[in-house]
């Protein structure tokens, strides 16, 4: 099978990530904080692609952590894959940002069960439970928008806890115990794993037009400031 041309951004945590890869060669570059690098986040998605021998032009297709997370950061994410789609005519491809987060810390921590949890702000938290599997992070419970006085992940296997919700919200640890095989609240993602998952949902035929690579908000609505944790 042909290996693809591709590019690839995050930015829904504190680090934008950015991957591409071109004839089987993939370089990827993490900034941080991503709020002083994404005004330059096309510079830097150069830069990667330089790396690998590759142009916009010659880019078979492109790719965005499609959140949920940062407001800003998920807009400049999909923003910047949008705009090379339209530009190029090129299809693009959607990545579940908690997922990213699970697949860099299975390869870090070697967990075979990843809880991610990103404090949401305004009494809320994003959460997902991945399980490894050949293929990639598969999610046991889906991405969700929830509150983080009631949340507990379903199941009773043991998971490394990864994500700032984990250290913003002390208690959902502590509802957790036992469950929690490491804890890593200030793990962030990585360009590796974001292009390695680019490349497989492009290849299981998984792209959208530019005009539909929406963030993926879960549907939060605004809600009344910071209650007592």
């Amino acid at each position: 099978m042909k290996q693809p041309a591709a590019l690839a951004f995050d930015a829904a945590t504190d680090r934008l990530c950015i991957g591409a890869a071109y004839m089987g060669r993939v370089e990827f570059a993490d900034l941080e904080p991503s709020r002083d690098h994404t005004d330059a986040v096309f510079l830097h998605a150069a830069a990667v692609l330089q790396k690998v021998g590759c142009s916009v032009a010659q880019l078979d297709f492109v790719a965005c952590g499609r959140g949920p997370g940062s407001f800003t950061g998920v807009r400049v994410a999909t923003a910047a894959a949008q705009s090379l789609g339209f530009g190029r005519s090129l299809p693009v491809c959607r990545v579940s940002s908690l997922a990213l987060l699970a697949a860099t810390a299975m390869r870090i921590t070697g967990a075979e069960a990843v809880g991610v949890c990103l404090d949401a702000r305004m009494d809320r938290v994003y959460t997902a439970l991945y399980l490894a599997s050949p293929t990639g992070p598969m999610a046991f419970s889906p991405d969700a928008w929830v509150d983080p006085r009631e949340c507990r992940l379903p199941g009773d296997s043991r998971f490394a806890a990864v994500g700032d919700g984990w250290s913003a919200w002390p208690a959902m640890a502590e509802r957790h115990g036992s469950r929690i095989a490491a804890l890593e609240p200030a793990l962030l993602p990585s360009g590796r794993e974001l292009i390695s998952m680019a490349i497989k949902e492009y290849q299981a035929g998984n792209t959208v037009r530019p005009q539909d690579a929406l963030p993926e908000y879960l549907g939060q609505q605004p809600a009344r400031p910071l209650t007592a944790r």
